[in-house]
């Protein structure tokens, strides 16, 4: 007999208390009731008790399915496109797949906000967040209110510049405290901006970032891509990981996000208790050579070349999630990102960056 007692489905009426969490995060707050069975999973024979694996392995795909059923029936939460996207002219490298529960729909402000536990679950345990707005939203307002929500703070970029940055074209560039004068930041360019994390030359960087995208490009260029931690740690040397691990560089400042500080001392990839892994990249902020230390100028050396081609690594946010008043919510830590050159020069994100919150922490 099924262990699941099923529930009613979701109506967007019910939604805030479905979606009230019995323990901090995760999947648990789901309407799931699992009733332990403790002689479940072990079949009688003559001569021993032995584990029925295929009864297990055929509920727990029956359960899995059931559990992906009710997260689609939630009217707030999707998978796909709400309508077809057409098929590419060309081959198209290989596109991230987003975690079930990581897409969401925002129809109203309120509705939105509303969601903050969903959200922060999903930030931690997937790193990544996308919210389909249903509303205007000229002055990109909800992002913020969306970092407030989640009990984070939004950090600032510069002296100069505020809470919220305009990724778009802006040949005038912003005003350094540096060097007094105009600075020209990659994002504000029309080029291809490689592989990094943001604020990789912060003393501490945003654990977090988001995006509210006002215009992506809609004539093929400015694709945005996201290499997974994990996934280049498998891609590098043992050797490589050990001294990106243990080894300090200094990292410069670009003047358009001067802070005072010319340079500050960070370490390339970072595991934490847990095992997890961390990055903080950006290939033009090491200084030429970046060390004195060979071992260090090689460990950077095959890092640089593993990325030095980025449509060979990582996968392409779909079409789908990286559209117009879609916010991105993204784990800086656990994902780099890129973007190909721009070719639409309309092209407009706003983005934010915003410090982890120990205390809430799941």
């Amino acid at each position: 007999m099924s262990s699941i007692r099923r529930v009613p489905q979701a109506t967007s009426a019910s939604l805030p208390s479905i979606l009230t969490p019995a323990r901090p995060y995760g999947l648990r707050f789901l309407p799931l009731l699992v009733n332990p069975q403790p002689s479940r999973g072990l079949v009688e024979t003559k001569k021993a008790r032995k584990p029925a694996v295929a009864a297990d392995l055929s509920d727990l795909y029956q359960e899995t399915n059931y559990l992906r059923n009710i997260i689609r029936s939630i009217p707030l939460i999707f998978e796909k496109p709400s309508a077809p996207v057409p098929e590419p002219a060309a081959p198209q490298s290989s596109e991230f797949q987003f975690p079930l529960a990581t897409l969401f729909k925002a129809p109203t402000r309120e509705l939105g906000l509303s969601l903050k536990d969903a959200y922060l679950s999903a930030l931690y345990e997937h790193g990544i967040v996308g919210i389909e707005l249903g509303f205007e939203d000229p002055d990109s307002q909800f992002i913020l209110d969306v970092v407030k929500t989640l009990g984070f703070e939004a950090d600032t970029h510069s002296n100069t510049q505020g809470a919220l940055w305009d990724v778009t074209y802006k040949p005038e560039g912003v005003l350094s405290t540096a060097s007094g004068k105009t600075a020209h930041s990659i994002s504000h360019s029309l080029g291809e901006f490689a592989w990094h994390t943001d604020g990789a030359f912060e003393r501490k960087p945003t654990r977090f970032f988001g995006f509210h995208i006002i215009h992506p490009d809609k004539m093929g260029g400015g694709v945005f891509r996201v290499l997974k931690a994990e996934d280049l740690f498998s891609l590098l040397s043992p050797s490589t990981v050990e001294v990106l691990t243990k080894f300090e560089f200094d990292l410069r400042v670009p003047p358009e996000f001067h802070k005072g500080v010319d340079t500050v001392k960070g370490k390339v990839l970072h595991v934490d208790s847990e095992g997890k892994p961390y990055v903080r990249y950006r290939r033009d902020i090491f200084l030429d050579p970046p060390s004195d230390n060979k071992a260090a100028c090689d460990a950077v050396a095959e890092l640089t070349q593993l990325l030095d081609e980025p449509e060979k690594v990582g996968e392409a946010i779909p079409s789908f999630a990286f559209k117009e008043n879609m916010v991105l919510l993204m784990d800086n830590a656990r994902f780099l990102h890129s973007r190909t050159d721009i070719k639409d020069r309309r092209r407009w994100l706003r983005r934010v960056r915003f410090h982890e919150n120990p205390s809430i922490k799941a």
